[in-house]
């Protein structure tokens, strides 16, 4: 079967990605010297996962729409003239919406919450799973054999107390993940279950089963340091078992299912310096009403993206979208048997 342009660059440049994950791992594990061969199934999964997101995403890009969203702001943002303070806005754009998702708490403060708990949850483990999956963090003992020694890349960098602030957080980081991402899935499962909103709009595939990922992961989570704390390792060979392939599940489902939305932020960010362009700049009147209600940029690109994509409407591209549904009403009402339109 032949590939598509878009296909070849986008296999191409997943290819790339997985490179890149395998290159930091023998890179950052010393060749494998510091590699963990028990966490080798985690690993392999970052590389499937590499690859499969980097080429959604690149396909997504590549949609007409898209990429003219995706040039356009970029070329908006990089403007010699205004570079520096585009780049300070972005500190305020990164804080608003991806620190504190404060578009999410206009809709509704549980989703809000439920997002918060999920996305920081996942950022969470993520962070500490990652290095050492790849053999980038070990834990050792100090000279003293009192403290433990954390080194990066094989490079010592400092010591701790295990039973100090510091030693609770390393050793129960991916604890209290799961318990974050657990509070956040109670909230996000009250909603689907009695809000008849999300009822009428939900899926199993596309909202239930990341929420069953989720659990799965951090429930078999706590179970292992239940089975070390509570139970003298009773079962933990098989817990780590299911641990594992749930989140060598999760990493392959990470691609394709509706987390992806979390890499697709990141471009989305783009649209606001285009809004905030178009706000600035000529806007599009309707030719029936002589009213603006669009940005003239945005409507050129609309109609540019139409063209490529072989649709044309003429004129009817020049209307509001008010005037469009009101021309809609009177050419129904026109059809209508023996009645005037009145109204």
């Amino acid at each position: 079967m032949k590939l598509s342009r878009c296909q070849g660059i986008s296999i191409g440049l997943a290819l790339a990605a997985s490179v890149l994950v395998i290159a930091g791992i023998v890179i950052g594990s010393g060749g494998f010297e510091r590699f963990d061969t028990p966490l080798v199934p985690y690993a392999i999964a970052t590389v499937f996962a590499a690859f499969g997101l980097v080429y959604r995403y690149s396909m997504w890009v590549q949609r007409p729409p898209t990429y003219r969203y995706f040039l356009s702001s970029w070329k908006i943002f990089l403007r010699p003239h205004v570079i520096v303070r585009n780049a300070i806005h972005l500190i305020g754009v990164l804080l608003q919406n991806i620190v504190i998702q404060r578009f999410i708490e206009k809709r509704s403060p549980t989703r809000w919450i439920a997002h918060l708990l999920i996305a920081w949850g996942c950022l969470l483990a993520f962070a500490i799973t990652f290095p050492l999956s790849w053999g980038w963090v070990q834990f050792g003992s100090s000279s003293d054999g009192a403290n433990y020694v954390v080194e990066f890349m094989g490079m010592r960098q400092f010591e701790f107390n295990p039973h100090s602030i510091v030693g609770f957080m390393f050793f129960n980081g991916l604890n209290i993940s799961a318990v974050m991402i657990l509070t956040g899935i109670a909230f996000a499962m009250h909603r689907r279950l009695f809000d008849r909103g999300a009822q009428a709009v939900q899926s199993l595939s596309s909202d239930f089963m990341a929420l069953f990922l989720l659990f799965t992961v951090s429930i078999t989570g706590l179970m292992l340091t239940a089975s070390q704390k509570l139970m003298v390792g009773a079962n933990y060979p098989f817990l780590s078992l299911i641990h594992a392939f749930a989140v060598i599940m999760f990493l392959l489902y990470l691609p394709f299912g509706k987390l992806f939305h979390i890499i697709q932020r990141t471009a989305q960010l783009g649209v606001i310096y285009y809004k905030e362009e178009g706000e600035k700049g000529a806007q599009a009147m309707c030719m029936r009403s002589g009213e603006p209600y669009q940005s003239r940029m945005h409507h050129d690109d609309l109609v540019a993206v139409m063209a490529e994509v072989g649709m044309d409407f003429g004129d009817h591209q020049n209307l509001s979208p008010l005037e469009k549904r009101k021309i809609i009403a009177l050419n129904q009402a026109a059809h209508l048997p023996d009645r005037p339109y009145l109204g």
